[in-house]
């Protein structure tokens, strides 16, 4: 029997959703406009003052703006997401999903376990497993998941317990 223990915070609940709005086509585009478009386009600007019309400290300015807004803007981009995201649960829904955790892998289900008790989850049920190089989300549905941050694991192997569920998925996918 496969098991693990860790425990949830805070900052992975935040860095959870942060992961789901990464993966929507608005907030990439947004993000991607912000990084690379508009401070691309400053710098097209910075080398015409430069090379056309010779101007070296305009250009150097606009070139000094450019790398602010490329860094800076995400930067608060990303700040202030975090900061409405940490808005959006109230205590009651923190303390649901924060605290110690301990799943097992059984033959037909996934357990598990806390301080609120146990709870079986049906392979069938579970869409899928994706694993970061900080965490391991197992989504139960389109957005939410099970949050395991590899920082807070103390019991088990991690890589080893993801390899076994995600084979326990394959095997109850009726459409494989």
């Amino acid at each position: 029997m496969n098991e693990i223990e860790y425990e949830v915070r805070d900052r992975d609940l935040l860095a959870f959703n942060e992961h789901l709005a990464f993966e929507t086509a608005p907030v990439k585009k947004h993000f991607r406009r912000h990084q690379a478009q508009v401070p691309g386009f400053m710098v097209l600007i910075s080398l015409l003052l430069w090379f056309y019309y010779k101007d070296t400290l305009s250009a150097l300015y606009v070139a000094v703006l450019a790398l602010a807004w490329g860094f800076g803007v995400p930067a608060y981009l990303k700040w202030s997401m975090r900061r409405q995201l940490s808005r959006l649960y109230s205590q009651e829904d923190k303390d649901a999903v924060l605290g110690r955790f301990s799943l097992r892998i059984e033959k037909q289900d996934l357990v598990e376990t806390s301080s609120r008790g146990e709870t079986r989850t049906p392979w069938a049920d579970i869409l899928r497993i994706e694993a970061t190089p900080k965490y391991a989300f197992i989504f139960v549905t389109r957005e939410s998941a099970l949050i395991i941050p590899r920082a807070t694991v103390r019991k088990g192997n991690l890589h080893e317990f993801v390899k076994a569920a995600d084979e326990s998925i394959e095997k109850a996918d009726p459409t494989v």
